[in-house]
């Protein structure tokens, strides 16, 4: 937050001379989260949030928590005592998706709101793209695949399919904090060929870590697959290809 600010309010005075300050719209967005997925560790995470927002209290306009199941109230009632009442005041949980989306349109204007919710910005997607190219002249990545996978014993293998267009290059990474790990599999579907395979597994215990699984070129329908080595846990697949 600190080392952003320098640029924003630079870009705000550019637009307007008289801009002394600004504030952010924040938006956590629960879909797909499931209740074994709240632990001791988030309260921890909330903890530590508290104390940042408090240092910041005059900067956070509102903060919007998005597709909530219908078990978050009972979170909700937990995480709002660990809470400054005055950023408390600020935060606002909306079940219903159509609600949310409602509540961003009247607080952005729907040109710098994603696609992905009503908006006719630039989806998440492509606003994950990197900035400009790096001193070493290098492209800029943009994420075109991010999946969440939560794993369970009963449910200990899971899949994404993705297809490439002709001579499209992408690298596929698995971040994850799952001191098990699994065994990650990218394969091309449409003809059913291994294409390589290996192990996500961490070097310290405890320590959130990632593994690049390999990089495939189109054309071609791809799969990656994940299997548990043991323990339940939670996997993002992050799929990344050359910004136009």
């Amino acid at each position: 937050v600190v080392h952003a600010f320098p640029s924003v309010l630079k870009t705000g005075r550019d637009f307007n001379p008289n801009f002394v300050r600004t504030e952010n719209v924040t938006v956590y967005d629960l879909k797909g989260i499931s209740r074994s997925q709240i632990t001791s560790d988030t309260f921890e995470v909330i903890k530590a949030g508290n104390q940042v927002m408090s240092s910041f209290p005059e900067t956070l306009h509102c903060l919007l928590i998005m597709n909530a199941p219908s078990w978050f109230g009972l979170i909700w009632a937990v995480a709002k005592k660990l809470i400054d009442p005055r950023t408390a005041s600020k935060i606002e949980v909306f079940t219903s998706a159509k609600s949310g989306d409602k509540r961003l349109n009247e607080l952005i204007d729907k040109s710098q709101i994603p696609s992905n919710y009503g908006g006719d910005g630039p989806s998440l997607a492509e606003a994950a793209a990197g900035g400009s190219s790096g001193p070493s002249g290098g492209r800029s990545k943009m994420v075109v695949i991010n999946e969440l996978l939560t794993m369970t014993k009963k449910k200990s293998e899971m899949s994404h399919d993705f297809e490439l267009e002709a001579g499209q290059r992408m690298t596929l990474s698995v971040y994850t904090r799952c001191k098990t790990g699994a065994s990650a599999e990218l394969l091309r579907s449409d003809g059913g060929s291994m294409t390589t395979e290996i192990d996500v597994v961490g070097d310290e215990e405890d320590e959130p870590y990632s593994r690049t699984i390999g990089a495939v070129v189109g054309p071609g329908s791809f799969t990656v697959k994940l299997k548990l080595v043991s323990d339940p846990g939670v996997f993002l697949v992050l799929g990344s290809t050359d910004a136009n």
